[in-house]
């Protein structure tokens, strides 16, 4: 049973990505089949109704009308005869049967039908009670649908049976039903045509839906993601804040009281002890700089916005490393490219940020290596800091781990200096990227907007 600790988060895009397009186009293929099924419908009903005006305008204009009521009159079964062979040979005609009120078939082309009666016929009962009845089938051998489509050819795949109730004129009563076979092909061929325009359509209207909701989806989700991170790190800087609260209160002091001995031996006559007393104050100078650092990151700082010129805060962040650069045998030039370039922001976050870059640059070459700090405009107003050291580079992997707070690939340090930079970047409407190669060094790049 696998734990809660284990489960994998909910991934809202994989899951949208794979089940809406098969609900979306469901839904879309069911849409389509239902217009389909109604206009199809309608078109035969239409069709049925306007050879019913047809046929009962000819049994009325020839007088045959009477033939249905009086089966046994000679003089009307010849006329009626001409009138049913002039149905029979209607455009996409199969089959016409004629039935009298009894449901018994009075005439009809096909000569082996006349006389026999056809029991479970639900459409000849409803046509006798006056509904004009459509039916549409298949003609197959293998599966007949009714009994009296014995004859018909099978290789219509495809048939419309209507039912036509006869009526005399005045009474309205029913005196015979004329069942027509037609193979409208011509119809056949419109329908399917409107049903392919149907399911293009209602798949072209499912897959502007679909990628409609993917693009919201996506954005929901990036944006779901980007709340959980700020949550995750909000939690983070609560746990902090409380942390370097307690660190403050009880290191300051035994740090400054440390710090103060190594000073007073260093100017103590006797045994010479400078060296050691140097390191002790190194060291105390190390950990206050970290006891610093976590409380600048935690600090819920209300930055006062204003314009700063970008290179003369470089020149003065430049000089403040570069005796620590010298110590170590390196390098640090400084190069600007821009025109005076000022932007909004705070002069003291913003040196913050660029010591807490520098001395990175500084740790990661060791002892000797060169880090330039170049200023050059970018795209549009935009202007770019670029801060390139030749130290030893980072892994692709920890690349993608660098701005989360804690995470270090160095023996000693936080893991604070790049989040803490990125906060304030951000802050003032920048971005920051970090790139570099194992071995051959690391830039990292601060672009803002220019005022």
């Amino acid at each position: 049973m696998p734990t809660t600790a284990n489960a994998k988060p909910f991934n809202l895009l994989r899951w949208f990505g794979w089940l809406s397009p098969l609900l979306i186009a469901g839904m879309a293929l069911a849409n389509a089949w239902l217009i389909s099924s109604f206009l199809n419908a309608q078109l035969f009903q239409r069709e049925a109704s306007i050879t019913r005006d047809f046929v009962h305008n000819i049994l009325l204009a020839d007088g045959s009308l009477e033939y249905l009521a009086h089966p046994d009159d000679p003089t009307l079964k010849d006329r009626f005869r001409n009138t049913a062979d002039h149905l029979s040979n209607m455009r996409d005609a199969l089959r016409t049967n004629v039935f009298g009120s009894t449901g018994t078939i009075i005439w009809s082309s096909d000569k082996s039908l006349v006389g026999q009666r056809f029991t479970d016929n639900d459409e000849l009962e409803e046509a006798m009670r006056g509904q004009l009845v459509v039916h549409a089938g298949q003609i197959s051998e293998e599966h007949r649908e009714k009994p009296e489509h014995i004859g018909l050819d099978p290789s219509i795949h495809f048939f419309v049976e209507s039912y036509i109730p006869v009526k005399r004129p005045g009474s309205g009563e029913v005196i015979g039903v004329i069942e027509l076979y037609k193979a409208p092909l011509a119809l056949t061929e419109a329908i399917q045509a409107g049903r392919r325009q149907v399911l293009l359509s209602a798949l072209g209207s499912a897959l502007a839906l679909y990628l409609g909701l993917y693009g919201l989806i996506r954005r929901a989700d990036s944006t779901i993601k980007r709340q959980h991170s700020r949550l995750v790190e909000a939690e983070t800087l609560a746990v902090v804040g409380e942390l370097t609260s307690s660190v403050a209160h009880n290191l300051r002091n035994p740090l400054a009281s440390i710090r103060s001995s190594a000073e007073l031996s260093l100017e103590s006559p006797g045994e010479d002890c400078s060296e050691e007393a140097r390191d002790i104050i190194r060291e105390v100078d190390r950990i206050s700089d970290r006891v610093s650092e976590l409380l600048t990151f935690s600090a819920a700082h209300d930055p006062q916005p204003g314009p700063v010129r970008l290179d003369l805060l470089l020149e003065v962040c430049c000089a403040d490393h570069a005796p620590a650069f010298e110590r170590r045998g390196q390098r640090l030039d400084f190069a600007c490219e821009a025109t005076a370039p000022v932007i909004d922001g705070d002069p003291a976050l913003l040196r913050q940020a660029f010591h807490s870059l520098l001395s990175n640059a500084g740790e990661a070459m060791g002892d000797g290596g060169r880090c330039t700090v170049t200023l050059r405009p970018a795209a549009g107003t935009r202007c770019r800091i670029d801060i390139a050291d030749t130290g030893s580079g980072i892994a692709a992997e920890a690349g993608q781990q660098m701005f989360r707070p804690f995470f270090t690939t160095k023996p000693k340090g936080l893991g604070l200096g790049l989040p803490l930079a990125k906060r304030i970047v951000e802050r003032f409407g920048g971005e920051i990227r970090i790139s570099g190669v194992p071995g051959e060094g690391t830039l990292v790049s601060l672009i803002f907007p220019a005022r």
